[in-house]
């Protein structure tokens, strides 16, 4: 079989934790390799680096920062990359405000794509209703784009949301499923949180460009994408009822820099650190306040309202986080801010089915290294620890017992590409690779992919609403955001 060549452009600390490594242990399998990487100039050095125990090494193009619309001269170089070593895909891990241009290229020039979340965002989206605004309308354009090259070519435009190849997020969609069927009784209520325990001094919020907050956007641009589309693959099972609603109204509440200051000040870090505060000490507290004046959402609260005509039929509420419980203990950050810096995830599900069925997600680590893991792991506080905590109204539904409790280490089985030694959930993210890759050299149609472009109008319109809600908060204005809602 004539082998598949493949384009990565961004290499970053996703790409070099997933994608690359994901490559090097499929490749022989689904007979494809890496052809080019594309990453900034000012990366070359770390990006050789890596590539240096390969030994069959990728292309290297290192470019400029750019923003806007890609330099021509590099829009040609990649056009004719793609012509002369016949191509047929990319993968697009950048920081996402490239996303959108990078992926109207990949499709003008007929590749399948393997994209990041969130599928696009905008400079200063927490203040510009119309940047707000594009992140739907961007989707909108770049799904029109797609459906235009179906017509002469079929090709696969996956988005990276991980808890969809989640085993653990599969079972439970099957059993809402179930009692469903069961009781022809919808979703009534979901509230979902997530935290990394991502605590920066105010220098770095100044400074760091990875998950930015300088940018003008924040966690709903970094992983809230994740729980946009969960919450909307949870309750998109409620259509088997035909109980669904017709409209969301989306209300949404942010925590940016400026109210930080408000909860740890320039005095705070002194009795943190002591003395040596000042070697990392850049700004006043005044000055921080001037220059984070407009800065991305360090947290977000959000409701949403489930919403059949004029009666509310539930209601969703989404919690997201960066500042919370973390392990950080040092004033200088580390080179590692992906998985490292004291981060630690925190995430819980609760989904409630009348009074059929109440489902609990619980995902807590206790440790910010994750490079070393074992079958302890999979208990509270490791590393891959996921709970699955079932409670149904037995005689109702017809079951043994009200209560089950699935482990992570239940679930392994399922994944075979689960391995002890390794973090759970990048072994899912192998999994988003590997049906990439499947699809690619014809082992799976398109139908059967489980997060292609074409099933995120929901989780989009969540996220642009989010920004939206808040813009008009900030300008006095009515905060509900509304969309018709088809599922």
């Amino acid at each position: 079989m004539k082998k598949i060549r493949i384009i990565e452009i961004g290499f970053g600390p996703h790409a070099k934790r997933i994608y690359a490594p994901a490559l090097q242990e499929l490749g022989s399998q689904f007979h494809s390799y890496l052809s080019l990487v594309v990453d900034l100039k000012e990366k070359e050095n770390e990006v050789r680096e890596y590539f240096d125990k390969y030994s069959d090494k990728p292309d290297f193009l290192f470019i400029e920062r750019f923003t806007g619309k890609i330099p021509k001269s590099v829009e040609t170089y990649l056009t004719e990359y793609v012509a002369t070593n016949d191509i047929k895909a990319v993968i697009i891990s950048t920081e996402p405000l490239t996303h959108y241009v990078y992926a109207k290229w990949a499709l003008k020039s007929g590749l399948n794509i393997l994209m990041d979340k969130p599928i696009t965002t905008e400079e200063n989206v927490v203040t510009d209703t119309k940047a707000a605004k594009r992140i739907e309308s961007n989707y909108l354009d770049l799904l029109n784009d797609y459906k235009n090259l179906q017509k002469t070519r079929e090709t696969a435009f996956v988005i990276n949301t991980q808890r969809r190849f989640h085993p653990g997020f599969a079972l439970v969609n099957k059993l809402l499923v179930e009692v469903a069927k069961k009781t022809n009784c919808p979703i009534t209520a979901i509230q979902s949180t997530h935290c990394d325990g991502q605590w920066r001094l105010p220098n770095e919020i100044v400074t760091q460009q990875y998950h930015p907050y300088c940018t003008g956007y924040g966690k709903g641009s970094h992983s809230g994408y994740h729980l946009f589309d969960a919450v909307y693959q949870f309750y998109k099972n409620s259509k088997l009822t035909g109980k669904t609603a017709d409209k969301i109204e989306i209300f949404s509440s942010f925590f940016q820099p400026r109210g930080f200051l408000h909860q740890l000040n320039q005095n705070d870090y002194y009795k943190y650190f002591g003395k040596k505060y000042l070697t990392v000490r850049r700004y006043s507290d005044k000055k921080l306040r001037e220059l984070f004046n407009g800065y991305g959402e360090i947290d977000l609260s959000t409701i949403i309202r489930l919403k059949k005509g004029d009666d509310c039929i539930g209601n969703i509420t989404i919690n997201l986080m960066h500042n919370g419980y973390g392990l950080r203990t040092w004033m200088k950050p580390g080179e590692d801010l992906y998985k490292g810096n004291g981060r630690v995830k925190h995430e819980y599900h609760n989904i409630e089915q009348g009074p059929f069925q109440n489902i609990q997600i619980h995902s807590y680590q206790s440790k910010d290294k994750h490079d070393l893991n074992s079958k302890n792991d999979y208990l509270l506080g490791g590393n891959s620890h996921f709970d699955i905590y079932v409670f149904r109204n037995k005689e109702m539904t017809g079951d043994k017992d009200s209560l089950q409790v699935i482990r992570m280490s239940d679930l392994k089985k399922d994944i075979p590409e689960m391995r002890d030694d390794k973090l759970a959930i990048e072994r899912i993210k192998h999994r988003v690779v590997k049906e990439f890759l499947g699809y690619l050299i014809g082992l799976m149609s398109k139908s059967e992919l489980t997060s292609n472009i074409d099933d995120h109008l929901v989780p989009v319109q969540i996220m642009s609403g989010v920004y939206r809600s808040h813009n008009r908060y900030i300008r006095g204005l009515n905060p509900i955001v509304s969309y018709n809602l088809s599922i």
